[in-house]
């Protein structure tokens, strides 16, 4: 149960991937957003079955300031595309595309999160182990714990779609927009100080 409650507190707190799926909801159908969804599960599968059957602690931590440059300027990248996008109106779908979210941001979005290393590192180096999760259990567990991992940005898409519906013109998606992509910058240069800045310090 503590790994349940540990990996749900981290990965649907606010963050790039679920702010992401927020600012999606707001002007993007579920069709052209639901691959962003897999991508971040895949991504997180993927880190928990790597890291669990490696086990090299040392070796991951060594390797959070690298990934937290490249996926600080992933999310810069991200933030830019959202802040210059023009959202359609609600009942006009032609320029729905450049919000579309796919596999690959999810995917790459998510494996260049850092925040990763805080589910990942303490599940898979004490509560595995300590529950004595091997093998065949390590990757059931790592699919189950990646499936609620997709569940997050696809809440957040909900709850965006539940404000988009009330909003009809244009320039208010176009203020969110921005909002999100100030947030999104906010979140990158808190990666880099955190986990770039800090440890050089």
């Amino acid at each position: 149960m503590e790994i349940v409650l540990y990996a749900f507190t981290v990965m649907y707190t606010p963050g790039p991937v679920n702010l992401m799926g927020l600012n999606a909801g707001l002007s993007s159908p579920l069709r052209d957003t639901y691959g962003f969804f897999v991508g971040v599960a895949l991504a997180i599968f993927c880190w928990f079955a790597l890291i669990g059957f490696a086990g090299q602690l040392l070796v991951v931590q060594d390797l959070i300031p690298y990934v937290a440059l490249a996926g600080s300027a992933y999310i810069l990248y991200l933030a830019y595309k959202v802040f210059t996008s023009k959202p359609a109106a609600a009942d006009d779908n032609s320029q729905a595309a450049p919000n579309r979210l796919s596999f690959s941001n999810g995917l790459f979005m998510q494996l260049l999160n850092p925040k990763n290393s805080l589910v990942v590192i303490p599940i898979t180096t004490v509560m595995f182990p300590g529950r004595d999760i091997t093998g065949i259990a390590l990757i059931s567990c790592s699919a189950l714990i990646a499936l609620g991992g997709g569940g997050a940005p696809t809440l957040y898409f909900l709850a965006g779609k539940v404000v988009g519906k009330r909003i009809h013109q244009p320039r208010y998606l176009r203020a969110c927009n921005r909002v999100m992509a100030l947030l999104l910058v906010v979140v990158a240069v808190m990666m880099l100080v955190d986990y770039v800045l800090v440890p050089l310090l």
